[in-house]
């Protein structure tokens, strides 16, 4: 089964067109204005909250069937942005027409960039290409100096292989939000923009262009529960093993990249040619029994049918205690591992073995482990459920 949800605070770019003073990005052709775009980043989930405080993200300002908001809010924050951009139809080696990076930020939901493209080497400007990344120091490239003339190959090359990983031990390199946030990327190409230019920002804002974004790594954890009784009160997991062999060694930097017309459904993962895979196990350490909460039926802890993925995830978060979890790289394998468990400190450990399919960025997977108390201990099992729900082809909200 699916154990898949879209991460709904996809980022917002609305992007607004304007032409107006020097920004510092020179070579200006004589009697060619060069243009400026205002780049207003927010995320749904803060647009939402302010529209519509019961809910958040989503099509029309709430959650979609599939989707979960941030938990906690460190996975909307903005630390830096860099927007690279391209005019459409030039070759792969083509240079920028346009770079802008911004640092020291510390925003939650929402920023104001401007940028400038340059008419000399635009030409006459009608289309462009985006490369948009979002707090790059989280992964270490695309973060120096020499980055604003990267071609479209290069960038569509950049992976990185640090920071979401396995340490030396197998321990997760990222079990919370690092402090310079999480990767956060998208490639869109063909984004019509002569409708778009005004000589003025008022103008401008009244015609925007929106460009959504993705996280560029997926959110793993465990959740762990047991059968109120004697048969459960000296249960523990001793440890978790995930399957290097599932997990990429590095991913890349960008998804693949989208039309602006196809934006909604395609260019939201990356690309997986040519790259190779971890060999050591990720493990999570032992879940000692005060850590496992007792609950009268830990069935109800299951997604019921038709039950939103927020919801659900609200109930599973506030009645059972979550274990474990590690922020990834993309992977396009099925991710395998063991959950290993005692029943009581005398008895022999044992395991049972998990799938869950299709870890693509931007997705929160979730495995929930229960414990049902079963009377005799020689068929006391570990059982477990991956949450059953289908990955959303987008999430492209608009406040505009």
């Amino acid at each position: 089964m699916k154990g898949i949800a879209a991460l709904a605070p996809t980022l917002l770019l609305t992007l607004i067109l304007t032409s107006c003073m020097s920004d510092g990005y020179t070579d200006t052709a004589a009697g060619k204005s060069d243009t400026y775009i205002n780049l207003n980043v927010s995320t749904p989930t803060a647009q939402a909250r302010a529209n519509a405080p019961a809910n958040t993200a989503g099509t029309s300002g709430t959650l979609g069937q599939d989707e979960t908001s941030p938990s906690p809010t460190e996975e909307e924050k903005i630390y830096s942005i860099r927007v690279w951009a391209f005019k459409s139809d030039t070759d792969e080696n083509a240079a920028p027409i346009g770079f802008k990076a911004e640092t020291g930020l510390n925003e939650t939901g929402s920023h104001q960039v401007s940028m400038k493209l340059l008419r000399k080497a635009a030409g006459d400007l009608e289309n462009i290409d985006l490369f948009i990344l979002l707090n790059a120091e989280s992964i270490g490239v695309l973060n120096n100096n020499n980055c604003n003339r990267m071609t479209r190959k290069e960038l569509n090359a950049a992976t990185f292989n640090s920071n979401f990983g396995i340490n030396p031990d197998g321990s997760a390199q990222a079990k919370a939000v690092p402090a310079t946030g999480l990767p956060i990327s998208r490639v869109i190409t063909n984004i019509n923009v002569k409708n778009n230019i005004a000589d003025n920002a008022a103008i401008a804002a009244t015609k925007p262009v929106s460009v959504p974004l993705v996280r560029a790594v997926s959110k793993l954890h465990f959740f762990f529960a047991r059968k109120t009784g004697k048969d459960t009160e000296s249960v523990t997991v001793t440890r978790i093993e995930v399957n290097g062999v599932t997990l990429t060694a590095a991913s890349p930097v960008f998804p693949e990249a989208a039309t602006n017309a196809e934006k909604d459904t395609k260019g939201l993962k990356g690309s997986f040619n040519g790259l190779k895979y971890l060999t050591k196990n990720l493990r999570f350490g032992a879940i000692a029994t005060n850590k496992i909460n007792p609950v009268a039926d830990p069935k109800i802890y299951i997604r019921k049918d038709g039950e939103k993925a927020q919801k659900y995830m609200t109930r599973l978060s506030t009645g059972v205690k979550e274990g474990c979890r590690s922020y990834l790289r993309e992977t396009d394998k099925t991710i395998t591992g063991k959950i290993y468990f005692k029943s009581n400190a005398s008895l022999a450990e044992r395991s049972v073995e998990f799938k869950i399919p299709d870890a693509y960025r931007n997705h929160e997977l979730v495995v929930y482990g229960y414990f049902s108390g079963e009377a005799f201990l020689d068929n006391f099992k570990l059982q477990y459920y991956v949450a059953n729900w289908n990955e959303k082809a987008a999430t492209d909200i608009k406040f505009n």
